[in-house]
């Protein structure tokens, strides 16, 4: 008989414990040998077969339908055949003699011999794919309801391999940041994104640009902001935040079309905060002989202010008075912390019982989702049933997370360090804005200003973020009780405003 030696290993998870390719080749060799067996043509091939369609294996048996071989040696029958299709064809050659004879390893299959045999080898070898499909898929489920990721960690995290989670990548992570600040605050394209960040450093393995479907994947996945999408389902991740969560939605309203943002020219820190308070229109500004001047738009046709032109450095000057306003010494901001913190004891008590009650409910539905799983496995509900089930498991289970996190928040002594840190930011407002660019002055406006309104180039009335309103008004010299009511303002301000992972921010988390 005239003998094809096949070998096959794939990279599939079935496939581990195999011997390797120049193993199993070099082991039918001597057994080739042993048995003086004649071999004619060796095919090597490394693919999955759980799929009909590998090109090794259909070369193979176009040379044995040519009549240029009888016989294959292989190490086991799942080697050769995996799924049914090319199990049935197998089996037809061996019985209409255009196959004499199937050795492995182990044992011998004639055309003679009761085919039952190797049909129970090639259908253990099918149901194993399948059982190892279930069992897989099962075990990613699980890990994602744990919030963990149980694929290879996108760009910007790594896998840690040692404690099986996902990490972040230091050297990259950054760039995944400044993609989404191009794309949504400086309204740059997918090429514009790729140019810049080659510029500041980021490289291919062939050390060219990222390409743009790239950029667009980074700026698609959820996962970037603390949330995993598999299978159209979306789960919690335990892994760290590159962005918060409304940066990610802003730039997928900006993909989907929903916003338009135009690029701006020129850069005025001020504009966008200014009003008139003669016609109520906005004020624009624009560049002359290097000076900003800001001005009304006269949007009614009606308003004589607009003619009257205002210097940025007159204006800088108004906004500086406003926020020393602000001000709280630095001594008085720690006699308040320290008022605060002994406050707080009182009001710890209500909010841990009922974190405690909360807590419990979700680790019965916690429970409740583990029993769900095995009976579907168990295949005592249809699949309709369960997906419906773990929908509503699912949306119970982020309602009861998202109540803890508020009850966690509205701990008295969960706001401390912030407020004290928002009184700190708020005395050194007006240095920082002076002494800042452009881009500086900016920020500090959006932190603490929402609309100046002015007439006869003097304030008419103005209007600040929630807590600095407060401040502004507040007796800087007031007893200590006049004091603590300002910090429990403060503090109502920021547990209305807490942002997802309970973070404060001054341009997000207090608006």
């Amino acid at each position: 008989m005239k003998f094809i030696i096949y070998c096959r290993k794939s990279t599939d998870s079935e496939d581990r414990q195999v011997l390797s390719l120049e193993s199993q080749e070099n082991e039918l060799k001597r057994l080739a040998e042993t048995n003086d067996l004649k071999i004619v043509s060796i095919f090597r091939e490394s693919m999955s077969a759980k799929e009909p369609g590998r090109p090794v294996f259909n070369d193979m048996m176009k040379m044995i339908l040519s009549g240029k071989a009888d016989a294959i040696l292989c190490w086991k029958i799942d080697r050769l055949t995996r799924n049914p299709v090319d199990g049935g064809q197998i089996q037809w050659l061996l019985q209409t003699n255009k196959i004499n004879c199937i050795r492995t390893f182990e044992k011998s299959f004639y055309p003679n011999d009761n085919v039952l045999l190797m049909s129970i080898e090639q259908a253990m070898a099918s149901q194993y794919i399948r059982d190892l499909s279930v069992n897989v898929k099962r075990g990613n489920r699980e890990k994602l309801a744990r919030g963990e990721w149980p694929n290879h960690a996108p760009f910007g995290y790594l896998n840690d391999k040692a404690n099986k989670t996902i990490v972040v990548d230091r050297a990259n992570s950054k760039y995944v940041s400044r993609v989404y600040d191009l794309y949504v605050n400086n309204h740059k394209n997918f090429k514009e994104i790729s140019s810049f960040l080659h510029n500041e450093g980021l490289r291919t393995k062939s050390g060219g640009k990222v390409m743009k479907s790239h950029i667009q994947r980074i700026l698609s996945n959820p996962f970037y902001s603390g949330i995993m999408l598999r299978e159209g389902k979306y789960y919690q991740g335990n892994h760290e935040p590159l962005i918060p969560k409304s940066v990610f939605d802003q730039a997928q309203e900006i993909m989907q079309g929903k916003l338009h943002p135009k690029s701006k020219r020129l850069f005025f820190p001020l504009r966008g905060f200014l009003s008139c308070d003669n016609c109520g229109c906005s004020l624009t500004s624009s560049l002359k002989k290097g000076h900003q001047y800001y001005y009304c738009t006269n949007g009614k046709g009606s308003c004589e202010e607009h003619k009257s032109y205002l210097r940025e450095n007159q204006l800088y000057g108004v906004v500086a008075n406003i926020l020393a306003n602000i001000d709280f010494t630095e001594p008085k901001i720690e006699k308040m912390y320290q008022a605060a913190k002994e406050k707080s004891d009182f009001e710890s008590g209500y909010i841990i019982q009922n974190l405690k009650t909360l807590e419990t409910q979700l680790e019965s539905l916690k429970t409740k989702e583990s029993r769900l799983l095995d009976t579907f496995l168990a295949e005592q509900i249809p699949k309709d049933l369960y997906d419906q089930k773990t929908l509503e498991l699912q949306n119970e289970k982020f309602s009861l997370e998202k109540r803890i996190k508020e009850f966690k928040i509205q701990q008295p002594a969960f706001t401390l360090e912030p407020i004290k840190s928002m009184f700190l930011e708020a005395s050194r407002a007006k240095v920082a804005f002076l002494n800042g660019d452009d881009y500086k002055k900016r920020k500090v406006i959006e932190n603490f200003v929402w609309n100046l309104s002015l007439k006869n180039k003097s304030v008419a009335q103005m209007k600040l973020v929630g807590p600095y309103e407060v401040m502004f008004k507040a007796p800087k010299n007031g007893s200590m009780r006049e004091l603590l009511g300002v910090w429990d303002s403060t503090r109502a301000f920021i547990e209305l405003g807490r942002c997802r992972e309970g973070d404060i921010t001054l341009d997000q988390g207090i608006r």
